[in-house]
């Protein structure tokens, strides 16, 4: 062999180990993570020896491929060799089972020289496959919520608590796992484990704990004071689980809705065990004036919450309005006014009529605040239904006189303590057949005699105004007329007296 061939053999050699130096290093292990599935693509790029055959081996070294030739019977394999220099190892839905580290080699000379080593790692989104179910505690129990997912990587798993309003509370688990002991209310609501290894979707479970708890009452005030006649609200906010009974007494003795009189309403909040219970007194009246009691009632106990209930007003009796003197009818409806501002539990106001069959300074009382009761006429008997009631109060203490009858007819007071005593007259007329003519007082139905003659009188007296203007125009018009006829004809007299003295003027 000459001395050329020598030196050209070892400056392959050089080259040959300069080659496998950069194999070396190129072949350092890529980690290539593919979701279970999915198709994954093992790159392998040539550039040492384009003329050699390339190779991918499994994790077993077992041959895959050889250059474009598949030599296994796995039909999810294939060799992508779009470019020259490109010999892509293709995995279509990979399994669990294809982790591993596959390389890709070129032979030379018989030997399968490493291009590229790459570790393909199969990942799997998060599952739960077991969570604790959904329990309902006592005030002070305990219990373990235990949360098991699964996936690769491994998952990581957490607790948050969801409650009301949105709020979101996280959780100190460890390994899945968490303790309840000593429940109380707050522990109460919507626990959610989460399960997340970076590959989405992250999983969610949840798991409702349910505290029991006596009830709970609070009564935002402690007296309200209202004005006699006015509608009242009564509030109280119950807090319970389970909710149970809730009611309002008055006295000891239990309300229900009643037209007309009370109303129970009920509202729930964004909390389940949290409550909104009202009561509307409708009218009130002085024996509304007490102490109410709102009940809330559950297997696990009673509680209550009190709130009295008193009259208001602006420190001073003042008449709005005073009895007038009314007319009716038989058969109609009268109403006399006395309405009274500021009225207490501790004042008085008494409707009475003079009766005139018992002689004088006798009187029948019609009403009476401080008893708070409405008195009948002989008949009905008092067992009869309220239509027959002959007497009623009206707006601020206006006395109703219902089917009035010509014995209803006299003089009416209304005693105020403190203010006086007022007074006004009830004149009944017969009912006018359908086929009478003319008119009568009681065809004002019910409006008071003196204030229907104040109204005629009125008009009356406009009429009679509008008349002396119309006649003081007329007269005034009729007299310029006058004056300018006048003022025309002495303008023609002088006219012709200038005339009839012209020529004897010239004349002389």
């Amino acid at each position: 062999m000459s001395s050329n061939s020598k030196a050209w053999i070892s400056w392959t050699k050089l080259v040959f180990a300069i080659r496998l130096l950069v194999i070396t290093r190129c072949s350092d292990v890529t980690v290539l993570p593919v979701s279970v599935g999915q198709t994954a693509i093992l790159p392998c790029h040539n550039t040492i020896h384009g003329a050699a055959q390339v190779v991918w081996k499994d994790k077993d070294l077992t041959m895959l491929t050889l250059n474009e030739a598949v030599l296994t019977d796995d039909r999810r394999i294939s060799i992508q060799h779009k470019y020259q220099n490109d010999w892509d190892l293709q995995i279509n839905g990979v399994r669990l089972s294809d982790t591993g580290n596959y390389t890709c080699c070129f032979v030379l000379n018989g030997v399968c020289q490493t291009l590229k080593i790459v570790s393909l790692v199969i990942q799997i989104p998060p599952t739960i496959v077991n969570i604790s179910s959904d329990v309902t505690l006592s005030t002070g129990g305990s219990t373990i919520l235990v949360c098991i997912a699964a996936g690769a990587p491994q998952p990581t798993v957490r607790w948050t608590l969801h409650l009301a309003n949105a709020i979101v509370k996280e959780l100190d688990a460890v390994a899945g796992i968490y303790r309840i002991a000593g429940a109380d209310p707050s522990d109460a609501g919507r626990y959610e484990c989460a399960a997340s290894n970076g590959v989405p979707p992250v999983a969610y479970r949840s798991v409702q704990v349910d505290v029991e708890f006596v009830p709970q009452v609070l009564v935002p005030y402690r007296e309200v004071r209202q004005q006699l006649d006015a509608d009242t609200l009564l509030e109280c906010r119950v807090r319970s689980n389970p909710i149970g009974d809730v009611y309002w007494e008055k006295n000891g003795r239990r309300l229900d809705s009643e037209p007309g009189r009370y109303r129970l309403s009920s509202v729930k909040s964004s909390e389940e065990t949290q409550l909104l219970f009202g009561l509307v007194v409708y009218r009130l009246r002085p024996d509304d004036l007490a102490l109410y009691t709102c009940v809330a009632r559950n297997r696990l106990g009673t509680a209550v919450g009190s709130v009295l209930l008193s009259a208001w007003h602006n420190g001073t009796l003042r008449l709005l309005s005073p009895p007038r003197d009314a007319v009716a009818r038989t058969g109609q409806s009268v109403v006399i006014d006395c309405a009274v501002e500021g009225m207490t539990a501790d004042d008085q106001l008494v409707w009475w009529r003079e009766d005139p069959s018992e002689g004088n300074g006798n009187h029948k009382t019609l009403f009476d605040s401080s008893t708070t009761t409405t008195n009948r006429r002989s008949w009905p008997p008092e067992g009869d239904a309220p239509a027959k009631i002959k007497y009623a109060t009206r707006g601020q203490y206006s006395l109703e006189i219902r089917s009035v009858v010509a014995e209803d007819a006299g003089l009416y007071h209304c005693h105020i303590g403190g203010l006086g005593n007022f007074s006004a007259n009830l004149v009944v007329v017969a009912h006018r057949s359908a086929g009478g003519s003319g008119f009568s007082p009681a065809e004002t139905n019910g409006v008071p005699a003196t204030v229907f003659v104040a109204v005629v009188v009125c008009l009356v007296a406009v009429f009679a105004v509008v008349l002396v203007v119309v006649l003081f125009t007329s007269v005034k018009h009729y007299r310029k007329i006058l004056d300018d006829k006048r003022h025309e004809q002495s303008t023609v007299f002088k006219t012709e007296q200038s005339i009839g003295s012209s020529p004897t003027s010239s004349y002389m």
